[in-house]
């Protein structure tokens, strides 16, 4: 054997070593091989929803909110800059995506604070136009087209990841998630029914932490007060009206926290605000377009907020606050021991997030006996929870979990230790639980940049995966033997060499799925069905072509080199052809699809190798040891 070909040998050797090891964890149970080898092939071939059954699930996501959170971190800078100026004015948010408001007391001074925008921000924010309520002294802005994108498209991408996160992180399923425009796609093969409601929660859960200040003693929340405590439809709904009220103990000031509430109510209405307010479901049966739903409170008290000011401006909820909703759990000592939804009216400006928050455990308050999250800041954190508590003493602070008040003491004193204790509101103490784990996990892995929003499930039944692979076993299975047969009966010798380069096409191509831990589906399996028929072919070209060589008179030596050398355009050029195919689909195709490109480009990559180097080094091995012969078993 000369040096090139034992080279050639050994390299084969060690690449087929490589590919089978790589295989063995696909189909081998983990617990049963060493440590040291799930360490170095940590990885293994996924099976889709078709073929084991999981869950398929789309999302949409509120990127629009992504670019608002931008406007509120813009408002909190320039609020920052006014204060280290000692520029007089006000900073406020209104409805309008991404717009900042800026209300200077000097009119004068419009020009700096613009020269200062451009120098802070540039091509992150643009100007707008001011309307004429907004005053002399107003700047008017907005986040860029431009940045509103690239906003977006990070949050999608940020989302992507958080989810993928999450779901490791509690090690139950292998998810796939990818995204298809704004929507976002996960699929959890072979999940259990307790396990789909667990993942579904956690996926679900924004975990967008808000740290915001009560407006106490509000006129809005006082005119408001007083209409629902006279409304006779605010009655009718279930809705009322109540106040908190407080003094603090060092400096003597009282403080009336007005706010209304209501109770949850079950009633048949309309399938598009079931849809709205969360309580539709797909099992739900419609009658007449309506369903029959449970209807929180929350929702109950945002409708009638809602046509109210279409009725009356005056009870339009300014642009620089907003209302939250806090569902509260009536103490031991109360008449009414049904949970309710309550009011806050807030300061619209986020003044902390959860981005600053670097741990969270779940701990028991001895006084309550429920359980609570201890969050820990990092040194931003608690700077800024440190000012903001000094700062509003005897004030309540809204701690807002995913759009609910979660919690909203009174600050009794500024809190500059870094960290702070969330509650988990309403439902019994078993649930509270389950909200804070959950809670826990999410702040661990980072929130989402923006809420979720479940568009679609289909959910396929492991029975119906069983099959699927049964089925494609025995079809896969036959249409080997068939070639195996055909193939040795056809080439006889040669054809056990044809069949060796298949086995080894196959190996490697699991080998490339394992490496890169690939999903394989219905679609990939036809894709290796398809390449095993041209891996086949491409040898068939080969023989045919060593065989007219034969019958021109040629040596086997002579024969075997122009059959390799003669086939070899013709399986590139059909191969190519194919590859561009497999280019198209993997562009253009959908998931399904993709997965079908995807194995196929694989296969043609494989084919190649092995039609014309595995084969050729075989045909030389068996040549070189009888250079004399002057037959071939063809």
């Amino acid at each position: 054997m000369d040096r090139s070909l034992r080279w050639r040998t050994i390299g084969l050797l060690v690449v087929v070593a490589y590919c089978a090891l790589s295989v063995v964890p696909s189909f081998a149970d983990k617990k049963a091989l060493p440590s040291w080898f799930t360490e170095v092939f940590d990885r293994k071939i996924q099976l889709g929803l078709d073929l084991q059954g999981g869950l398929h699930i789309v999302y949409s996501i509120d990127l629009d909110k992504a670019v608002d959170d931008k406007a509120s971190e813009i408002k909190r800078d320039v609020e920052a800059h006014l204060a280290e100026t000692k520029l007089e004015g006000s900073v406020h948010t209104p409805s309008s995506l991404g717009a900042v408001t800026i209300k200077l007391t000097d009119a004068t001074k419009k020009a700096d604070m613009e020269k200062w925008l451009r120098s802070a921000y540039g091509d992150v924010i643009t100007g707008r136009t001011c309307s004429d309520k907004d005053g002399e002294g107003a700047v008017c802005i907005r986040v860029s087209s431009d940045y509103a994108d690239s906003i977006k498209k990070a949050a999608l991408g940020q989302a992507v990841d958080t989810i993928r996160s999450r779901i490791d992180e509690k090690g139950i399923a292998e998810p796939t998630v990818i995204t298809k425009g704004d929507d976002i796609i996960v699929e959890l093969p072979g999940l259990d029914k307790d396990n789909i409601e667990r993942i579904k929660a956690i996926i679900a859960r924004t975990a967008k932490l808000e740290f915001k200040v009560v407006a106490e003693n509000a006129p809005y929340m006082r005119q408001l007060f007083k209409q629902v405590r006279e409304d006779a439809a605010a009655d009718a709904l279930g809705i009322k009206a109540d106040v908190d009220g407080w003094r603090h103990d060092d400096s003597g000031k009282t403080y009336d926290d007005y706010y209304i509430f209501a109770h949850d109510r079950e009633e048949w209405i309309p399938l598009a605000d079931a849809k709205e307010s969360g309580c539709w479901k797909p099992e739900i049966e419609e009658v007449d377009g309506k369903v029959y739903c449970k209807v929180t409170g929350r929702h109950v008290i945002e409708q009638y907020l809602a046509d109210l000011a279409k009725q009356d401006p005056k009870y339009a909820i300014p642009d620089d606050h907003q209302i939250a909703f806090e569902k509260v759990t009536p103490g031991a000592d109360a008449e009414d021991k049904r949970e309710f939804w309550r009011t806050y009216y807030l300061d619209r400006a986020v003044r902390l997030t959860g981005s600053a928050i670097t741990d969270a455990v779940t701990i028991w308050d001895p006084q309550t006996n429920r359980p609570e999250v201890l969050v820990t800041f990092n040194r931003y954190g608690t700077r800024v929870f440190g000012d903001l508590t000094s700062q509003n003493v005897g004030h309540k602070m809204a701690i807002i979990l995913d759009d609910k008040v979660a919690s909203a003491p009174v600050i009794q004193s500024a809190i500059t230790g870094g960290r702070s204790n969330i509650s988990m509101g309403g439902g019994s103490a078993d649930d509270q639980q389950r909200e804070a784990d959950i809670l826990v996990a999410v702040l661990k892995t980072g929130s989402l940049p923006a809420p979720l929003r479940w568009e679609s499930e289909a959910n396929l039944g492991p029975t119906l995966g069983r099959d699927a692979v049964s089925k494609t076993q025995f079809s896969f299975a036959l249409g080997v033997v068939l070639v195996i047969i055909i193939m040795i009966g056809t080439y006889r010798k040669s054809g056990l060499i044809a069949i060796a380069a298949l086995t080894i096409n196959i190996v490697m191509m699991l080998a490339v799925m394992a490496t890169f831990g690939a999903t394989l589906t219905l679609p990939g399996i036809a894709a290796v069905v398809l390449t095993v028929g041209m891996a086949v072919d491409g040898n068939i070209l080969i023989y045919e072509r060593i065989r007219d060589e034969l019958h021109a008179g040629k040596s086997v030596r002579g024969a075997v080199d122009i059959g390799f050398a003669r086939a070899f355009t013709a399986i590139l050029d059909g191969q190519l052809t194919t590859a561009a195919a497999g280019w198209v689909l993997l562009q253009y195709g959908s998931g399904p699809i993709q997965g079908f490109a995807t194995m196929l480009l694989v296969g043609i990559g494989t084919t190649l190798f092995t039609n014309v180097w595995v084969s050729r080094l075989f045909f030389d091995l068996w040549v070189g040891r009888d250079k004399n012969a002057e037959t071939l078993s063809i």
